[in-house]
């Protein structure tokens, strides 16, 4: 059965049309869901400063100072751009060969798993492969396995837990909180790594490249220096967030979807032969295309949330509907990506969308649109094919009997229960030269 947290606001689309009032239990609110792109380019794009992320979005950093995704105005404005560059192609070029280092010994870590009997869940395997190409691309050197086992808990306990502030944001704040001790734990886990990182980086001085920890220590935040270190444990919490959980489920998709369809994956594997059984390198991100697209409709069918919450800051119109300044206006990615005026067959897997059919704009949206698009959306693209690259090019997966991908929101839309498998190798001419290198 499809998860009704997912179903619930396209089914009110499909009956109500693309502007709807969506009865709400709270004296003097008004919220209305829009589900066209045209109306949602209008909210994120052409109007993003009169329609602020809704308040509830600070439970993120609920007792930390702001970080970028709830900043507003000057403040947004000045920290994207001082951050923006070292997340664009150039940059993140630069670092290329060090970020799929870091992917391709954690995936060929999994060597350990093949041939046994025993389950592994590899969504949290993604989590690390992905969670030390973040770190390495942040800090410029790896972290102990032990360390990175640990984030990736950590992002999933702490993400879940804000994901449950953030539900009841509208209920009085007295009421028990579940998950809070596990996500209370997991968030001071994660700053007093980021003190350690601070501290060895002031010890150690700037690095002669600068990267994303030298970028963070040098931007001139107000107010004291506890109060700049604070700031940029924040900027650090968002990066981990953003980067690990959100980045890993979108590739454990892809994996579940991929791996379920034989004819996509034969497809994906041949792409990935033609490399010619070489070790991958960074220049062959060019060259998967086809992978690319996998990895894009497993996010389409994934949808990171199943919806988005803004805040009218002015009275506006959108579909010849008033909206009154202080309602709520929401739309849902899931809605959007399973509509089927703009994708056919949208509840099917097929990559060669991508490549085949003329995709409606707007209408795909997995790192959102306009001034305020994720910023790390390049990184996340480049370490979904090349993980994916990596693990064709190794194993054979095998999921567990009777197991279905189903959607969990947590920090980010997940596999419920996780991607249950088992490994074996993979039986192709070129596997031995691969899993040497």
């Amino acid at each position: 059965m499809p998860n009704p947290v997912y179903t619930l606001l396209p089914e009110i689309a499909r009956r109500y049309g693309d502007v709807a009032n969506v009865p709400v239990p709270l004296p003097g609110m008004t919220m209305t869901l829009v589900s066209h792109p045209d109306h949602i380019e209008h909210i994120l794009t052409r109007n993003h400063t009169r329609y602020p992320k809704h308040k509830s979005t600070r439970e993120l950093f609920f007792d930390q100072p702001p970080a970028l995704p709830i900043l507003e105005g000057e403040e947004w404005k000045r920290t994207r751009r001082w951050l923006n560059p070292h997340f664009g192609q150039k940059a993140l070029d630069a670092v290329g060969d060090q970020t799929l280092q870091g992917l391709s010994e954690r995936v060929a870590a999994w060597a350990t798993h093949v041939g046994s009997a025993k389950v592994i869940d590899l969504q949290h395997e993604l989590g690390v492969v992905v969670a030390d190409g973040l770190v390495r691309s942040i800090l410029s050197r790896p972290l102990s396995t032990e360390q990175l086992d640990k984030f990736v808990a950590s992002t999933q306990d702490y993400g879940r837990y804000v994901m449950v502030r953030m539900a009841t944001y509208f209920l009085p704040q007295a009421l028990p909180k579940p998950f809070r001790a596990r996500g209370e734990a997991a968030k001071h886990f994660m700053l007093t790594q980021f003190d350690e990182f601070i501290t060895r980086r002031k010890a150690e001085g700037p690095r002669e490249s600068q990267d994303v920890l030298d970028v963070l220590l040098a931007m001139p935040f107000t107010g004291s220096a506890q109060a700049h270190e604070a700031r940029v444990r924040s900027e650090l919490l968002d990066l981990v967030l953003a980067g690990v959980e959100t980045t890993a489920a979108a590739i454990a998709w892809s994996v579940a979807l991929l791996y379920a369809d034989p004819l996509a994956l034969a497809r994906a594997r041949a792409e990935v032969d033609a490399l010619d059984g070489e070790p991958l390198e960074y220049r062959h991100l060019q060259d998967l295309t086809y992978l690319r697209c996998c990895f894009d409709e497993a996010q389409r069918i994934q949808s990171v949330t199943p919806v988005n919450l803004r805040t009218a800051r002015e009275d506006d119109e959108i579909g010849g509907y008033f909206i009154p300044a202080g309602s709520q206006v929401l739309f849902s990615p899931y809605g959007l990506h399973h509509d089927p005026r703009y994708w056919v067959e949208p509840e099917k897997f097929r990559p060669s969308r991508f490549l085949d059919d003329s995709i409606r704009r707007n209408a795909f949206l997995p790192f959102s649109i306009g001034p305020r698009k994720c910023m790390g959306y390049r990184l996340a693209n480049i370490e979904g094919v090349l993980t994916l690259a990596a693990i064709l090019q190794r194993y054979e997966i095998n999921f567990r009997p009777g197991w279905l991908p189903r959607h969990v929101l947590r920090g980010a839309t997940g596999l419920s229960g996780g991607l249950p498998v088992t490994l074996d190798w993979r039986s192709s001419p070129s596997r031995a030269q691969v899993i040497k290198s």
